[in-house]
């Protein structure tokens, strides 16, 4: 007679074996419900660290946009306020104009006069102007109001600095204008490229019926205002400039997603036969164990 005795290590390896079938089963069921298959770094370390690599790039091309979305936004309230200055300052030309007319009196131009100081506040609310909490036109003192009138023009006590935004690692864009360049001009406070004095020497002109003052400060509104245009088209400018570095940047980040995915993401069809797999194999293994596990005295029987 012989006896015939299981295998220690045979079973051993057989439990071992689903264990393992059991772990890649639970692996490959998460892979799937999350559609990410580096579930850890051992997973893939190469691939991994890829991943790592692309996410960190993405994360900072998306700061870059960030800051290039709040230039533009800087820069577009800007470009409204000059805008709008610009109007202000056609708005004087034509009441100028008027005041120049040998058919308007005194009267009439002591009543231009009038709209025409209007304009000279309208003025001054633009030029303190604010946007998200800051003063537009104060350099870096953008807690500062900027502007002030005075009896012959304005006073200013922001700065002429720019402020700066970083929008790529290697490229920064001024975001503002500042307040003495808009509306003191290249000749300073009161000279003829001042707004606010050139907008009072137009209004005591009409006041006074003096003709040769209307037309000497309205000569240099013009000026002003030809001035005023070549800030708003710098400013547009500086936007274009904007919007296609973030579009830039958007299409790069798309480029480093799609290139991320393809180390990250999970192959559906390859994942889902291979739970397929690990499941047939679990079946077969738990089927070795329960055949052992009913040996008895009589299966060792010769």
């Amino acid at each position: 007679m012989s006896l015939r005795t299981p295998n220690p290590l045979t079973n051993y390896q057989t439990r071992l074996d689903l264990q393992r079938s059991k772990e890649r089963m639970t692996d490959l069921s998460n892979q799937i419900s999350s559609g990410n298959r580096l579930l850890r770094l051992s997973d893939d370390p190469t691939g991994s660290a890829l991943v790592l690599d692309f996410q960190n790039s993405i994360a900072i091309n998306k700061q870059h946009i960030d800051q290039a979305n709040r230039a533009t936004s800087f820069l577009k309230t800007s470009e409204t306020t000059l805008s709008s200055l610009d109007d202000s300052l056609q708005r004087l030309l034509e009441l100028g104009q008027q005041g120049q007319s040998d058919i308007t009196g005194s009267n009439g131009r002591a009543n231009i006069a009038n709209e025409v100081d209007g304009i000279r506040s309208t003025i001054l609310s633009l030029a303190n102007t604010q946007s998200q909490g800051k003063y537009l036109f104060s350099g870096t003192n953008t807690t500062t109001q900027p502007f002030t009138l005075t009896a012959t023009g304005a006073n200013y006590a922001g700065n002429g600095a720019s402020i700066n935004l970083d929008i790529t690692s290697s490229t920064s864009v001024s975001t503002n204008i500042p307040g003495n360049t808009v509306f003191f001009g290249a000749g300073g406070q009161g000279s003829s490229t001042d707004m606010f004095t050139q907008v009072t020497n137009l209004r005591d002109a009409l006041t006074s019926n003096n003709s040769a003052g209307i037309k000497t400060a309205c000569d240099n509104i013009k000026n002003i205002q030809s001035a005023l245009n070549n800030q708003i088209t710098d400013l547009g400018g500086r936007q274009a400039s904007i919007e296609q570095i973030t579009t830039d940047l958007g299409s790069y980040n798309e480029s480093l997603q799609t290139i991320q995915n393809t180390y990250q993401s999970v192959d559906y069809p390859t994942a889902i036969s291979e739970w397929y797999q690990e499941q047939t194999a679990q079946q077969a293994s738990l089927s070795v164990i329960s055949k052992t596990g009913k040996t008895n005295l009589f299966d060792y029987l010769g």
